[in-house]
């Protein structure tokens, strides 16, 4: 089977309008980066390479570190945006740009094949990209997963389960294209263990896996200190032993999110779950992964708008039947204008 390497980054997508409720306009970059990371685990555990890259400030110097890797493809996640910023506007939907010029053809065909699989989840189309990607020795697209500008897309483009659907289907029309099985993402198919010295595709995957969880390792495939470091920090928050490296286990757990109560004060990966969803439904609270005050405050919130009050944990912590709730796609605080 060849070894398909595929370039992947996220896109400087700018900020929302002003979000009600939260008191500050979200950064559409930081969707953006979550979904690269999930998107680099979907095509790692799908038999790809990748050369892990944030979107420098000029465009060609990705093309210039992509064609210098060989790359097989440039797949970019990012958004849309109409209007000024100012004010919500109803233009929706998703956009997968292709780059034209000597790849063009391909780049189409690329395209056309992630939005098909994207139109799954939402109305999706195809659109010539920018001509800095022109001199793209691969195919390469930019994948736009909804509006800023749309209020209620810009709360789904914050919602970790709706960027998470988002990656698995561009993986399956990447898959599409090049002719590589989808593996479903499942428990079965993390079945690897790893340890400092160690290189390679799954390393890549654990760290981009710790990467979403909120450790910040560089995704070179070398297991070195720093990976280490990390792990055994994580280990260590979410109550596994981290000595031996990585375990299925410990991957699993970074990759699945498990109710359960949360003691107050806990640093947990399922507390950074929660944030994340809390914000996409315009409740604030910090994103730190940990269940302090504010974090805690902002779930009982929560739960008692929606009528759920039996579910506030009245030690000060996050019950599992709260973290049920907040796992729900979609939904929170209405547009108030």
């Amino acid at each position: 089977m060849k070894d398909y390497i595929i370039t992947v980054g996220g896109a400087d997508a700018g900020l929302t309008p002003p979000m009600p409720f939260v008191g500050q306009r979200l950064d559409g970059s930081k969707p953006a980066e979550l979904a690269r990371l999930m998107l680099e685990i979907a095509l790692l555990r799908c038999g790809f390479d990748v050369s892990d890259r944030r979107m420098p400030s000029d465009p060609q110097e990705l093309v210039f570190r992509s064609n210098r890797v060989g790359a097989s493809g440039i797949v970019l996640m990012s958004s849309g945006a109409f209007g000024s910023r100012k004010s919500f506007n109803d233009v929706h939907g998703g956009t997968i740009k292709y780059a034209v010029g000597r790849h063009g053809a391909q780049s189409r065909e690329l395209a056309e094949d992630v939005c098909a699989k994207l139109c799954n989840i939402k109305p999706c189309q195809t659109a010539m990209c920018n001509h800095e990607w022109n001199g793209a020795a691969c195919p390469a697209v930019v994948i736009e997963t909804g509006y800023l500008t749309n209020f209620d897309e810009a709360k789904l483009m914050h919602d970790p389960d709706y960027i998470h659907n988002v990656a698995e289907y561009a993986t399956m029309g990447i898959c599409e294209y090049f002719g590589m099985p989808y593996v479903p993402h499942s428990p079965t198919a993390y079945k690897l263990r790893a340890q400092i010295g160690m290189r390679g595709k799954n390393i890549k995957l654990i760290q981009a896996a710790l990467c979403v969880n909120g450790y910040t390792v560089d995704i070179d495939g070398v297991y070195g200190k720093n990976t280490d470091i990390a792990v055994k920090e994580y280990a260590l928050n979410n109550g596994h032993d981290g000595t031996d490296g990585v375990t299925e286990e410990v991957l699993h757990a970074m990759l699945f999110v498990t109710p359960t109560n949360i003691p107050p004060m806990s640093k947990h990966s399922g507390v950074l779950y929660i944030q994340r969803k809390l914000l996409s439904k315009l409740y604030n609270a910090p994103q730190n992964g940990i269940a302090d005050e504010d974090t805690v405050s902002a779930v009982n919130e929560f739960l008692t708008e929606t009528e759920n009050t039996n579910a506030i944990d009245n030690n000060g912590g996050i019950s599992k039947i709260a973290m049920q709730l907040l796992s729900a796609i979609g939904g929170g605080r209405p547009r108030l204008f």
